[in-house]
């Protein structure tokens, strides 16, 4: 088991269905957000699989878990809405069924949660910054509608870093 990290430890995670239109926004905010993070933030690529996910975040053991990318709930294209997310243990059937959905190698942003949250690895804080897409259809570009809805889900992902780095320094 890893050493408990010394100081708050913050991780944003971007979570995508590679190059399938506005569902490959959580690459896009990712590759915005890496280029200066504050200190104490790790910014991380999560589109490899919900159980390896599961398995960083468990040797991170962050004080505070921001995923973002792009979730289609029947929303106006391009809303963008910030979730708490909740740690408590779910249904081990639901858990086992989520697992079996990750080990197929489907991604996306609530199986990510369901298997971080069935192995427990799921931090006590943590927040989803999803956007509603406008085009799901294979590219690698955004949507116009994606876009314009990236650039807030990049200031929200900032303003829950600053907040979380406010609370942890004060």
């Amino acid at each position: 088991m890893p050493a408990a990290p010394t100081e708050p430890v913050l991780v944003v995670g971007g979570v995508a269905h590679l190059y399938q239109g506005d569902l490959d926004l959580g690459r896009h905010a990712v590759e915005q957000l890496a280029t200066s993070p504050p200190p104490g933030v790790l910014v991380e690529e999560f589109s490899y699989g919900a159980v390896a996910v599961a398995q960083r975040l468990d040797e991170l053991r962050p004080d505070l878990l921001v995923l973002v990318g792009a979730k289609a709930r029947g929303r106006v294209p391009g809303t963008v809405e910030r979730r708490e997310l909740e740690a408590q243990p779910r249904d081990p059937d639901a858990v086992q069924a989520a697992i079996g959905d990750a080990i197929t190698g489907y991604i996306d942003l609530d199986l990510v949660v369901e298997v971080a949250r069935g192995l427990g690895a799921l931090p006590a804080r943590a927040v989803a910054i999803e956007v509603e897409p406008a085009a799901t259809q294979p590219s690698e570009l955004l949507s116009p509608i994606a876009e314009a809805a990236l650039r807030e889900a990049v200031e929200l992902v900032r303003l829950e870093v600053a907040a979380f780095s406010v609370q942890a320094t004060g």
